[in-house]
């Protein structure tokens, strides 16, 4: 759903032909490399097998459990080669062994082994905590009002991470927590309108926009648990005072209900517009974004 809204952002017209006429965009990717997306997948599934690992005793996670991963380091290792074997080589049979690795592909482990243990050092310190859910699907029925039509459609998602931790000062919070292993840093958006701005998607507003869905969700059936929106970032999460709560300004959103109402009648309106016949689906004025487009071609964008 979020990455349909926010195509439809960045080009009404690429919305269109990818979701209205179905015209699928081709995939050239090389079955055996390793780029952004599948190097995300792998470490997004061995984060997902580290803890039900975790997991198997109980829900709640506590600090020797991991102190004991990171000091074997084995199981790290085990469950990164068979997230490699899953996301890279296509094999799900747990009987087959890993394929040998091409010295790329060994950097690209060695990374994300170091990612995992990463992110282990940051729930340490955290601990304990409870795991609510990982890869959880959330979802909910909303009522559209497109032009004169009135009609109910399914808004939702995968959750990475479902989590219940204390705070400082002893209170429980709900968080929706999403992975991120790209190196960039993610600006603070100033508030809930700059998540819609057309000026906000190149500083990632789509972040916002799906953390933000996806804890409201979860808030219509936290019974009055507050629930935020986080988003690791491995790469810059170190220190004893590193936060992951998404902020607007220089606030963190410790609870998606204060800008709940804001936020849901800015999606409301957005996804009244995609289906209001009333209104046509026109290409981007910003003509940087054709460059990479597959449809260029189709509506002479790089001309």
């Amino acid at each position: 759903v979020v990455t349909a809204i926010n195509r439809y952002m960045r080009c009404q017209l690429q919305f269109f032909y990818h979701y209205v006429s179905g015209i699928i965009e081709p995939d050239n990717e090389d079955e055996d490399m390793i780029d952004n997306r599948t190097f995300g997948n792998i470490f997004h599934l061995a984060a997902q097998l580290i803890y039900e690992k975790l997991m198997q005793k109980c829900h709640q996670i506590l600090a020797k459990d991991i102190e004991y991963l990171l000091q074997t380091e084995v199981d790290i290792e085990r469950v990164v080669d068979e997230a490699i074997k899953r996301e890279l080589f296509q094999i799900k049979d747990a009987t087959r062994r890993l394929p040998p690795l091409d010295g790329l592909q060994i950097i690209n482990r060695e990374v994300i082994i170091k990612y995992i243990r990463q992110l282990l050092e940051i729930d340490r310190l955290l601990t304990p905590f409870t795991i609510l859910g990982l890869e959880k699907k959330v979802k909910i029925n909303y009522e559209i009002v497109a032009g004169n039509e009135r009609f109910t459609t399914t808004l939702g998602g995968m959750i990475d991470r479902l989590d219940s931790i204390t705070t400082p000062d002893g209170k429980e919070l709900v968080r929706v927590i999403d992975y991120k292993t790209g190196s960039r840093r993610l600006k603070a958006l100033a508030d809930v309108d700059a998540i819609f701005a057309q000026e906000s998607l190149k500083d990632h507003s789509d972040y916002y926009l799906q953390a933000f869905l996806y804890s409201h969700i979860v808030r219509q059936k936290s019974h009055d648990i507050p629930v935020a929106p986080a988003l690791i970032f491995i790469q810059h999460a170190s220190g004893d005072d590193y936060n992951p709560t998404l902020c607007l300004g220089h606030e963190p959103v410790n609870d998606i209900a204060t800008v709940s109402e804001s936020y849901m009648q800015h999606l409301s309106s957005l996804i009244s517009d995609i289906f209001n016949p009333a209104i046509s689906f026109s290409p981007t004025d910003e003509r940087k974004r054709c460059s990479n487009c597959p449809y260029a071609h189709l509506c002479g964008g790089m001309s």
